[in-house]
Protein backbone atom coordinates (compact mmCIF):
# COMPACT_ATOMS: atom_id res chain seq x y z
CA UNK A 1 0.00 0.00 0.00
CA UNK A 2 1.35 3.26 -1.05
CA UNK A 3 2.31 5.89 1.81
CA UNK A 4 3.19 9.41 2.59
CA UNK A 5 6.87 8.89 3.93
CA UNK A 6 8.14 10.95 1.49
CA UNK A 7 6.12 13.57 2.86
CA UNK A 8 7.80 13.58 6.29
CA UNK A 9 11.00 13.85 4.51
CA UNK A 10 10.56 16.73 2.79
CA UNK A 11 9.53 17.93 6.30
CA UNK A 12 12.31 16.76 8.04
CA UNK A 13 14.47 18.75 5.55
CA UNK A 14 12.72 21.91 6.45
CA UNK A 15 12.71 21.71 9.89
CA UNK A 16 16.85 21.09 9.29
CA UNK A 17 16.83 24.47 7.40
CA UNK A 18 14.94 26.69 9.84
CA UNK A 19 11.90 26.55 7.07
CA UNK A 20 9.55 24.60 8.50
CA UNK A 21 6.26 26.86 9.22
CA UNK A 22 3.19 26.07 11.38
CA UNK A 23 -0.24 28.12 11.85
CA UNK A 24 -0.77 30.31 14.61
CA UNK A 25 -4.52 30.47 15.87
CA UNK A 26 -5.93 33.78 16.58
CA UNK A 27 -8.79 33.80 19.29
CA UNK A 28 -10.23 37.35 18.51
CA UNK A 29 -10.88 39.89 15.66
CA UNK A 30 -7.04 41.41 14.63
CA UNK A 31 -7.04 45.10 15.96
CA UNK A 32 -3.49 46.33 17.19
CA UNK A 33 -3.98 43.35 20.39
CA UNK A 34 -4.89 40.10 19.68
CA UNK A 35 -6.11 37.03 21.77
CA UNK A 36 -3.65 33.83 20.59
CA UNK A 37 -5.41 30.64 21.34
CA UNK A 38 -3.33 29.08 23.70
CA UNK A 39 -0.91 32.11 24.34
CA UNK A 40 -2.75 34.94 25.51
CA UNK A 41 -2.40 38.84 24.61
CA UNK A 42 0.30 39.80 21.84
CA UNK A 43 0.54 43.14 20.41
CA UNK A 44 0.15 42.38 16.32
CA UNK A 45 2.50 43.62 14.11
CA UNK A 46 1.87 41.19 11.35
CA UNK A 47 -1.48 42.19 9.97
CA UNK A 48 -2.47 43.55 6.84
CA UNK A 49 -5.42 45.55 8.55
CA UNK A 50 -3.61 48.78 7.94
CA UNK A 51 -6.54 51.24 8.77
CA UNK A 52 -8.35 48.16 11.49
CA UNK A 53 -11.79 48.33 9.47
CA UNK A 54 -11.64 44.14 9.42
CA UNK A 55 -12.80 45.22 13.30
CA UNK A 56 -14.83 48.55 12.25
CA UNK A 57 -18.49 48.10 13.49
CA UNK A 58 -19.74 49.46 10.35
CA UNK A 59 -18.18 47.33 8.57
CA UNK A 60 -19.49 44.28 10.56
CA UNK A 61 -23.34 45.73 10.43
CA UNK A 62 -23.22 46.01 7.00
CA UNK A 63 -21.87 42.70 6.44
CA UNK A 64 -24.35 41.07 8.90
CA UNK A 65 -27.27 42.78 7.16
CA UNK A 66 -26.41 41.33 4.01
CA UNK A 67 -26.54 38.30 5.65
CA UNK A 68 -29.55 38.23 7.37
CA UNK A 69 -31.38 39.58 3.50
CA UNK A 70 -28.99 37.30 0.91
CA UNK A 71 -28.19 34.19 3.27
CA UNK A 72 -24.58 32.98 4.16
CA UNK A 73 -23.01 31.89 0.35
CA UNK A 74 -23.98 32.73 -2.69
CA UNK A 75 -24.19 28.90 -3.71
CA UNK A 76 -23.19 28.96 -7.68
CA UNK A 77 -20.66 30.73 -9.73
CA UNK A 78 -21.41 33.92 -10.79
CA UNK A 79 -22.28 33.04 -14.28
CA UNK A 80 -25.30 30.56 -13.39
CA UNK A 81 -27.18 31.95 -10.38
CA UNK A 82 -23.89 33.37 -7.82
CA UNK A 83 -24.32 37.38 -8.83
CA UNK A 84 -26.48 38.83 -6.19
CA UNK A 85 -27.31 42.92 -5.24
CA UNK A 86 -23.92 42.99 -3.01
CA UNK A 87 -21.83 41.74 -5.65
CA UNK A 88 -23.35 44.59 -8.06
CA UNK A 89 -23.48 46.95 -5.55
CA UNK A 90 -19.61 46.96 -4.82
CA UNK A 91 -18.48 46.81 -8.52
CA UNK A 92 -19.92 49.99 -9.20
CA UNK A 93 -18.61 51.09 -5.57
CA UNK A 94 -15.34 50.25 -6.87
CA UNK A 95 -15.31 50.93 -10.32
CA UNK A 96 -16.17 54.67 -9.53
CA UNK A 97 -13.49 54.56 -6.32
CA UNK A 98 -10.92 53.29 -8.96
CA UNK A 99 -12.04 55.67 -11.95
CA UNK A 100 -12.25 52.92 -14.40
CA UNK A 101 -15.42 52.39 -16.26
CA UNK A 102 -16.18 48.95 -14.86
CA UNK A 103 -14.75 46.21 -12.16
CA UNK A 104 -15.05 42.83 -11.30
CA UNK A 105 -15.55 41.16 -8.13
CA UNK A 106 -13.21 37.65 -7.90
CA UNK A 107 -12.90 35.54 -4.31
CA UNK A 108 -9.17 36.22 -3.97
CA UNK A 109 -6.45 38.48 -5.11
CA UNK A 110 -4.58 35.14 -6.12
CA UNK A 111 -7.76 34.48 -8.09
CA UNK A 112 -7.84 37.92 -9.87
CA UNK A 113 -4.17 37.86 -11.14
CA UNK A 114 -4.75 34.17 -12.68
CA UNK A 115 -7.99 35.67 -14.66
CA UNK A 116 -6.27 38.54 -15.57
CA UNK A 117 -2.41 37.45 -16.42
CA UNK A 118 -3.36 33.98 -17.61
CA UNK A 119 -6.18 34.87 -20.18
CA UNK A 120 -5.51 38.53 -21.20
CA UNK A 121 -2.22 37.73 -22.21
CA UNK A 122 -2.02 35.54 -25.26
CA UNK A 123 0.41 34.04 -27.74
CA UNK A 124 2.78 36.01 -29.35
CA UNK A 125 2.42 38.86 -26.34
CA UNK A 126 4.96 39.24 -23.51
CA UNK A 127 4.48 40.22 -20.01
CA UNK A 128 7.45 42.06 -18.34
CA UNK A 129 7.37 42.10 -14.49
CA UNK A 130 9.29 43.12 -11.85
CA UNK A 131 11.47 40.21 -10.65
CA UNK A 132 9.97 40.46 -6.67
CA UNK A 133 6.24 41.08 -7.99
CA UNK A 134 3.89 38.62 -5.69
CA UNK A 135 3.76 34.95 -6.59
CA UNK A 136 0.42 35.54 -8.09
CA UNK A 137 1.37 37.57 -10.58
CA UNK A 138 4.30 35.46 -11.45
CA UNK A 139 2.56 32.30 -11.45
CA UNK A 140 -0.44 33.85 -13.35
CA UNK A 141 1.64 35.04 -15.83
CA UNK A 142 3.31 31.29 -16.08
CA UNK A 143 0.08 29.85 -16.78
CA UNK A 144 -0.26 32.39 -20.13
CA UNK A 145 0.75 31.65 -23.72
CA UNK A 146 2.70 34.84 -23.75
CA UNK A 147 6.60 35.32 -23.34
CA UNK A 148 7.74 36.60 -20.19
CA UNK A 149 10.41 38.55 -18.75
CA UNK A 150 11.46 40.15 -15.37
CA UNK A 151 13.09 43.74 -15.03
CA UNK A 152 14.40 45.37 -11.78
CA UNK A 153 12.33 47.98 -10.09
CA UNK A 154 15.53 50.17 -9.67
CA UNK A 155 16.91 49.37 -13.14
CA UNK A 156 13.91 50.16 -15.13
CA UNK A 157 16.68 51.02 -18.33
CA UNK A 158 16.49 47.31 -19.12
CA UNK A 159 12.91 47.52 -19.22
CA UNK A 160 13.25 50.25 -22.03
CA UNK A 161 15.49 48.02 -23.89
CA UNK A 162 13.25 44.95 -24.11
CA UNK A 163 10.43 47.63 -25.01
CA UNK A 164 12.85 49.13 -27.59
CA UNK A 165 13.05 45.63 -29.47
CA UNK A 166 9.69 45.56 -30.57
CA UNK A 167 9.19 42.02 -31.35
CA UNK A 168 5.75 41.05 -30.03
CA UNK A 169 2.42 41.65 -30.81
CA UNK A 170 1.20 42.76 -27.34
CA UNK A 171 3.66 43.54 -24.61
CA UNK A 172 1.85 44.00 -20.68
CA UNK A 173 4.08 45.81 -18.09
CA UNK A 174 2.42 44.25 -14.61
CA UNK A 175 4.06 45.59 -11.37
CA UNK A 176 2.82 45.65 -7.74
CA UNK A 177 2.50 49.08 -6.21
CA UNK A 178 3.64 48.29 -2.88
CA UNK A 179 5.99 45.38 -2.83
CA UNK A 180 4.69 43.17 -0.06
CA UNK A 181 7.80 41.84 1.85
CA UNK A 182 9.99 44.77 0.98
CA UNK A 183 7.80 47.93 2.28
CA UNK A 184 9.15 50.16 -1.09
CA UNK A 185 7.23 51.32 -4.17
CA UNK A 186 7.13 51.10 -8.13
CA UNK A 187 7.78 53.78 -9.58
CA UNK A 188 4.84 53.79 -11.59
CA UNK A 189 5.11 57.33 -13.24
CA UNK A 190 8.24 56.01 -15.17
CA UNK A 191 6.00 52.57 -15.63
CA UNK A 192 3.63 55.18 -17.55
CA UNK A 193 6.35 57.31 -19.77
CA UNK A 194 7.41 54.11 -21.00
CA UNK A 195 4.04 52.18 -21.64
CA UNK A 196 2.96 55.52 -23.58
CA UNK A 197 6.18 55.69 -25.26
CA UNK A 198 6.35 52.05 -26.52
CA UNK A 199 2.46 51.12 -26.70
CA UNK A 200 2.08 48.50 -23.94
CA UNK A 201 -0.41 48.02 -21.52
CA UNK A 202 0.05 48.42 -17.66
CA UNK A 203 -1.37 46.51 -15.07
CA UNK A 204 -0.91 47.25 -11.32
CA UNK A 205 -1.97 45.41 -8.20
CA UNK A 206 -2.41 47.70 -5.60
CA UNK A 207 -2.95 45.15 -2.87
CA UNK A 208 -0.61 46.74 -0.59
CA UNK A 209 -1.50 51.17 -0.81
CA UNK A 210 -5.37 50.30 -1.79
CA UNK A 211 -7.09 52.29 1.67
CA UNK A 212 -3.47 53.31 2.44
CA UNK A 213 -2.21 56.03 -0.28
CA UNK A 214 -3.99 58.65 -2.39
CA UNK A 215 -6.23 62.15 -1.41
CA UNK A 216 -8.96 59.18 -1.69
CA UNK A 217 -7.05 56.20 -0.63
CA UNK A 218 -7.49 54.33 -4.38
CA UNK A 219 -3.56 54.12 -4.20
CA UNK A 220 -0.10 55.04 -4.85
CA UNK A 221 -1.08 55.83 -8.81
CA UNK A 222 -3.67 58.07 -6.93
CA UNK A 223 -1.23 59.82 -4.92
CA UNK A 224 1.10 59.69 -8.12
CA UNK A 225 -1.21 61.27 -10.87
CA UNK A 226 -1.47 58.87 -12.97
CA UNK A 227 -4.34 56.59 -12.06
CA UNK A 228 -6.54 57.59 -15.37
CA UNK A 229 -3.29 56.29 -17.10
CA UNK A 230 -3.13 52.45 -15.79
CA UNK A 231 -5.12 50.02 -17.99
CA UNK A 232 -5.94 47.77 -15.12
CA UNK A 233 -6.25 47.90 -11.42
CA UNK A 234 -5.99 44.35 -9.47
CA UNK A 235 -7.05 45.83 -5.93
CA UNK A 236 -7.30 43.00 -3.24
CA UNK A 237 -9.70 43.88 -0.72
CA UNK A 238 -8.33 42.02 2.32
CA UNK A 239 -5.69 44.25 3.54
CA UNK A 240 -6.26 47.67 4.07
CA UNK A 241 -9.97 47.08 3.31
CA UNK A 242 -10.55 44.40 5.84
CA UNK A 243 -13.05 41.85 3.78
CA UNK A 244 -11.77 39.52 0.91
CA UNK A 245 -11.77 38.77 -2.31
CA UNK A 246 -10.25 41.53 -5.14
CA UNK A 247 -11.26 44.04 -7.86
CA UNK A 248 -10.56 43.81 -11.40
CA UNK A 249 -10.91 47.25 -12.19
CA UNK A 250 -10.67 48.66 -16.70
CA UNK A 251 -12.57 49.50 -19.70
CA UNK A 252 -15.53 47.98 -20.12
CA UNK A 253 -14.72 45.25 -22.87
CA UNK A 254 -11.80 44.35 -20.37
CA UNK A 255 -14.53 43.19 -17.98
CA UNK A 256 -16.65 42.18 -20.44
CA UNK A 257 -13.86 39.86 -22.09
CA UNK A 258 -12.85 38.29 -18.46
CA UNK A 259 -16.25 37.48 -17.57
CA UNK A 260 -16.54 35.47 -20.82
CA UNK A 261 -13.38 33.90 -20.94
CA UNK A 262 -11.45 34.00 -17.78
CA UNK A 263 -11.54 30.32 -16.46
CA UNK A 264 -10.84 31.70 -12.57
CA UNK A 265 -13.93 33.57 -12.51
CA UNK A 266 -16.24 31.16 -14.30
CA UNK A 267 -15.26 28.00 -12.71
CA UNK A 268 -15.73 29.10 -9.09
CA UNK A 269 -18.13 29.71 -6.72
CA UNK A 270 -18.88 33.65 -6.29
CA UNK A 271 -17.81 34.84 -2.86
CA UNK A 272 -20.51 35.27 0.20
CA UNK A 273 -23.03 38.45 -0.48
CA UNK A 274 -22.04 39.28 3.36
CA UNK A 275 -18.20 40.03 2.29
CA UNK A 276 -19.22 42.15 -0.80
CA UNK A 277 -21.66 44.47 1.25
CA UNK A 278 -18.92 44.64 4.01
CA UNK A 279 -16.22 45.67 1.54
CA UNK A 280 -18.22 48.08 -0.19
CA UNK A 281 -19.20 49.76 3.06
CA UNK A 282 -15.31 50.01 4.30
CA UNK A 283 -14.35 51.55 0.56
CA UNK A 284 -16.89 54.19 1.79
CA UNK A 285 -15.22 54.66 5.13
CA UNK A 286 -11.70 55.06 3.55
CA UNK A 287 -12.85 57.68 1.50
CA UNK A 288 -14.39 59.82 4.10
CA UNK A 289 -12.43 59.21 7.11
CA UNK A 290 -8.37 60.68 5.60
CA UNK A 291 -7.59 60.63 9.38
CA UNK A 292 -7.23 56.29 9.39
CA UNK A 293 -4.46 56.76 6.64
CA UNK A 294 -2.66 60.17 8.41
CA UNK A 295 -2.10 58.10 11.28
CA UNK A 296 -0.69 54.98 9.90
CA UNK A 297 1.40 57.02 8.00
CA UNK A 298 2.63 59.00 11.24
CA UNK A 299 2.92 55.52 12.81
CA UNK A 300 5.19 54.03 9.97
CA UNK A 301 7.21 56.86 10.21
CA UNK A 302 8.30 57.20 13.94
CA UNK A 303 8.66 53.09 13.70
CA UNK A 304 11.40 53.89 10.42
CA UNK A 305 13.19 56.87 11.97
CA UNK A 306 13.82 54.68 15.31
CA UNK A 307 14.50 51.68 13.93
CA UNK A 308 17.27 52.85 11.53
CA UNK A 309 18.74 54.97 14.83
CA UNK A 310 18.77 51.54 16.29
CA UNK A 311 21.16 50.35 13.72
CA UNK A 312 18.49 47.93 12.31
CA UNK A 313 18.50 47.28 8.74
CA UNK A 314 15.17 48.42 7.17
CA UNK A 315 15.70 48.30 3.65
CA UNK A 316 14.64 50.71 1.12
CA UNK A 317 10.77 51.02 2.93
CA UNK A 318 9.24 54.07 3.36
CA UNK A 319 6.01 52.63 4.22
CA UNK A 320 3.74 50.77 6.84
CA UNK A 321 5.38 47.58 5.94
CA UNK A 322 8.99 47.91 7.47
CA UNK A 323 11.37 44.87 7.25
CA UNK A 324 13.87 44.14 9.18
CA UNK A 325 16.70 42.55 7.43
CA UNK A 326 18.20 39.52 9.13
CA UNK A 327 19.84 37.15 6.34
CA UNK A 328 19.65 33.91 7.99
CA UNK A 329 15.90 31.96 8.58
CA UNK A 330 17.90 30.75 12.26
CA UNK A 331 18.03 34.46 13.33
CA UNK A 332 14.98 35.88 12.07
CA UNK A 333 13.02 32.51 13.47
CA UNK A 334 15.05 33.41 16.95
CA UNK A 335 14.44 36.89 16.98
CA UNK A 336 10.79 36.31 16.22
CA UNK A 337 9.82 33.42 18.80
CA UNK A 338 11.57 36.24 21.38
CA UNK A 339 9.27 38.69 20.68
CA UNK A 340 6.65 36.49 20.59
CA UNK A 341 7.81 35.56 24.36
CA UNK A 342 7.78 38.99 25.13
CA UNK A 343 4.50 39.77 24.02
CA UNK A 344 4.88 40.70 20.44
CA UNK A 345 3.80 38.59 17.27
CA UNK A 346 6.37 39.79 14.62
CA UNK A 347 6.45 37.11 11.90
CA UNK A 348 9.77 35.81 10.16
CA UNK A 349 9.51 35.52 6.56
CA UNK A 350 12.33 33.00 5.02
CA UNK A 351 12.35 31.56 2.16
CA UNK A 352 10.66 30.81 -0.50
CA UNK A 353 8.52 33.73 0.15
CA UNK A 354 12.30 35.70 0.12
CA UNK A 355 15.10 34.93 -1.89
CA UNK A 356 17.98 33.35 0.36
CA UNK A 357 19.93 34.96 2.42
CA UNK A 358 17.54 37.76 2.90
CA UNK A 359 15.14 36.21 6.10
CA UNK A 360 13.64 39.19 8.04
CA UNK A 361 11.30 40.22 10.10
CA UNK A 362 8.31 41.79 8.17
CA UNK A 363 6.62 44.81 10.47
CA UNK A 364 3.20 45.77 9.67
CA UNK A 365 1.75 48.94 11.04
CA UNK A 366 -2.02 49.78 11.85
CA UNK A 367 -3.41 52.94 12.32
CA UNK A 368 -4.71 52.27 15.40
CA UNK A 369 -1.35 51.05 17.10
CA UNK A 370 -0.50 53.36 20.29
CA UNK A 371 2.60 54.81 20.73
CA UNK A 372 2.93 52.61 23.38
CA UNK A 373 2.98 49.95 21.39
CA UNK A 374 5.21 51.13 18.94
CA UNK A 375 7.81 51.60 21.78
CA UNK A 376 7.06 48.60 23.66
CA UNK A 377 8.02 47.11 20.31
CA UNK A 378 11.29 48.82 20.07
CA UNK A 379 12.00 48.18 23.26
CA UNK A 380 11.76 43.97 22.61
CA UNK A 381 14.04 44.58 19.50
CA UNK A 382 16.74 45.72 21.33
CA UNK A 383 16.88 43.17 24.32
CA UNK A 384 16.13 40.78 21.59
CA UNK A 385 19.34 41.99 19.29
CA UNK A 386 21.48 40.03 21.64
CA UNK A 387 20.42 36.97 19.99
CA UNK A 388 22.13 38.06 16.92
CA UNK A 389 25.73 36.95 18.47
CA UNK A 390 24.30 33.53 19.28
CA UNK A 391 22.83 32.40 15.87
CA UNK A 392 24.05 32.30 12.46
Amino acid sequence: MADFEYLADEMEQLRHAHLFRRCRCIDSSQGPAVRMAQDGEKVLFCSNNYLNLAEDPRVIEAACRAMRTYGFGSAAARLISGTMRPHSDLENTAACFLGKQAALYLPSGWTANQAVLSTLPQKGDLVLMDRYDHASIIDAVRASRADFRTYRRDGVDRLERILRQGAYKRVFIVTESVFSMDGDCADVRALVELKQRYGAFLIVDEAHSLGCMGKTGAGLCQEQGILDQVDIVVAPLGKAVGAAGAIVAGPQGVIDYLINKARPFIYTTAPPPALAAGAAEAIKIIQTEPERREKLHQNAAWLREKLTAMGLDIGQSNTYIIPIMLGSSEKALAISDALYRAGYYVAAIRPPTVSPGTARLRLSVQSAHASYQLEGLCQALAEAKGLSSEVR
